[in-house]
């Protein structure tokens, strides 16, 4: 009987699980990220320039400063962030598996934090990769600031 009320327990937890993964879904391109697969991104060890906080009422690794680069290791065919992008956020840069950086703006005119999901790559051979992020000096023009809130990397497994 007790074996049941775990193996119960575990499923309510998936099942909880289950759902926010249901709605970020629909904010990641459905035909790259047929079945995406989210990570929080919860350093072991704190990041100089990062760290994790709220928004939104969710954990995310906020960045303020340029410096540091974050890594994301992941096995599969495509790759993307969840950023909450509002008039405070800035650019960053970004490199997979050692090629060259890539600049993403991800600037909102929006006061409040709204959730974006970025597709960083796609089509790629389904190995293991790295994926490297850090935050660039200058921003957009009508930014307030240079913030970065990472709340998911997400990645297509196959």
């Amino acid at each position: 009987m007790r074996i049941v009320g775990v193996i119960f327990l575990v499923l309510m937890c998936l099942n909880i699980q289950a759902q926010p993964d249901q709605e970020l879904a629909k904010l990641v391109d459905a035909k790259d990220f047929p079945n995406p697969v989210f990570i929080a991104p919860d350093p072991p060890k704190p990041i100089k320039g990062w760290e994790m906080t709220t928004v939104s009422e969710e954990k995310v690794l906020k960045g303020e400063y340029p410096g540091e680069i974050i890594k994301f290791r992941f096995k599969g065919t495509a790759v993307g962030i969840l950023l909450y992008s509002d008039n405070n956020s800035g650019i960053i840069e970004y490199s997979l598996d050692g090629q060259p950086w890539f600049e993403l703006d991800v600037y909102s005119n929006k006061l409040d934090a709204t959730l974006k999901g970025f597709t960083l790559d796609k089509d790629l051979k389904n190995r293991k990769h790295t994926l490297q992020i850090r935050i660039v000096e200058k921003r957009n023009p009508e930014s307030s600031g240079s913030s970065i809130a990472l709340r998911s990397f997400y990645f297509n497994k196959e």
